[in-house]
């Protein structure tokens, strides 16, 4: 007799082997594709590989292999704080210029730097948030940072323009570079974006937050546009370029902020004028590319003064007929070839140091140079214009008398010659008489005061020395 257990049915087993196998078959199921998750997938098409590099991103090793002779260095320019009316953000430019530095990144082998962020605005100051730096400060900040990348190689730079008014202070800073052998170029923003509007653009005038500028951000980024606040505003055009909040004030009166009419302004229209934009600068990146650097100017060593013998301490005062014993005679005697010899090698660190610490000069119409630093300073801007490129200037020491052992009087003559004017026309040669009041400091002898008038009858002379030209043209 079997067990009972034993005579179970057939029916009986399948039904506890059933759910056996479905739980064996469920657990197979999941183990595959757990293994599938982690199975490497198939590599996807990868973002094709930027041609330019950022410089920041590296290490000052990785610089040192970037910035070759051949390298172009871009650097971007985009206000941070400009006004650009009630719908744009203030930060319009910067915006601008990183999605313009993107684009010539993914295209073009240059090495950008961080852009500038500060420059010359000064058309938007009455708004507030607006900032603006000179004209000279804006022109010598680019130029420097230029000049310090450029110690290590590169040669050719170009700034990523994104504003009209920087383009004065870009021209002078491309125009000092290159005399030390840096070429500087840029694209004029404002003519690249009228000739890629030029088809498409329907506002009757406008450039500041206007039609294509609002354009151009609807494109790029519709989230910095509030189209709700754009508001036509158009008044009639002043030079140079100046916006302002009051009417009847000087400048283009604009309550808003815009010159031009935003309302008009649409993506489509952004994008052809954003890529008419990149198209010019690559352009002009590629042509500088091409472009030979100049060779810097050569300038001239600075001549070695004439050697001095040391000068004595003060002696007693002799019974020469001039007061004067005769080694201080002979020792005045050499500041008329000291001054003349400075003014010969344009050597203005020579000749103001002539001057005692708050030694002066009267000029004839009454105007006074007061301080060494300050005639130093003078003499310096003096020997860079053009006016003075190739002048003389001349002392002739006449009397000489000692007043005591420290102070002395000297009579002499003047002459300026060979000056221009600003177009380069020659300038008649004039002269005079002067007197020099010397003060013995030290072991030496400074100038105290120094006072001049014009020879009658001889044309008369710059009224300061500093300035080129005749009283009648100051």
């Amino acid at each position: 007799m079997s067990h009972p257990a034993r005579s179970m049915s057939h029916p009986a087993r399948e039904s506890v082997y059933i759910p056996r196998m479905r739980l064996l078959l469920a657990g197979i199921v999941l183990a595959i594709l757990a293994v599938d998750t982690v199975r490497p997938q198939t590599p996807q098409a990868a973002p094709p590989t930027a041609k330019g590099v950022r410089l920041e991103t590296h290490t000052w090793v990785d610089a040192q292999a970037l910035l070759r002779p051949d390298t172009v260095v871009v650097i971007p320019l985009g206000a941070a704080l400009k006004e650009h009316g009630p719908h744009l953000k203030l930060r319009n430019d910067l915006s601008l210029a990183n999605y313009f530095t993107d684009r010539v990144v993914e295209t073009s082998n240059v090495v950008v730097t961080p852009p500038l962020t500060y420059h010359f605005f000064p058309a938007f100051l009455e708004y507030p948030g607006s900032t603006s730096l000179t004209m000279d400060t804006a022109r010598d900040m680019t130029a420097q940072v230029a000049r310090t990348i450029a110690r290590h190689g590169p040669r050719r730079f170009y700034v990523l323009n994104t504003g009209i008014s920087t383009t004065r202070a870009l021209q002078a800073a491309a125009q000092g570079l290159e005399k030390e052998g840096i070429l500087l170029r840029y694209t004029d923003f404002g003519a690249a974006a009228d000739q890629g509007s030029a088809r498409i653009r329907e506002q009757e005038a406008g450039s500041h937050a206007d039609e294509i500028e609002t354009s151009l951000m609807l494109f790029i980024d519709p989230s910095a546009v509030d189209m709700k606040r754009a508001v036509r505003d158009i008044s009639p055009v002043s030079t140079p370029f100046r916006l302002t909040r009051e009417r009847g004030a000087a400048g283009i009166y604009s309550p808003t902020g815009t010159w031009g009419d935003p309302t008009l302004a649409t993506p489509s229209k952004g994008k052809i004028i954003a890529e008419a934009i990149v198209n010019a600068m690559l352009r002009d990146i590629e042509s500088l590319r091409g472009e030979a650097p100049p060779e810097p100017e050569r300038t001239t060593p600075r001549p070695t003064p004439p050697p001095q013998p040391p000068l004595r301490p003060a002696p007693n005062l002799g019974s020469s007929v001039n007061g004067c014993p005769p080694g201080d005679d002979r020792d005045i005697k050499k500041l008329e070839a000291l001054y003349n010899w400075a003014w010969m090698n344009r050597d203005a660190i020579a000749l103001g140091g002539m001057w005692a610490e708050e030694g002066d000069i009267v000029h004839t119409d009454n105007t006074t140079e007061r301080g060494r630093a300050r005639i130093t300073q003078n003499r310096h801007e003096q020997f860079m214009r053009r006016e003075f490129k190739g002048a003389q200037h001349t002392l002739t020491f006449g009397n000489i008398r000692c007043i005591d052992a420290r102070v002395a009087v000297v009579d002499s003559k003047w002459d300026l010659r060979d000056v221009t004017d600003a177009a380069g026309g020659a300038l008649p040669r004039t002269e005079g008489f002067a007197t020099l009041v010397l003060q013995r400091i030290g072991d030496g002898w400074a100038i105290q005061a120094y006072r001049y008038n014009t020879k009658p009858g001889a044309p008369p002379g710059p009224t300061l020395q500093k300035k080129p030209g005749y009283p009648d043209k100051q």
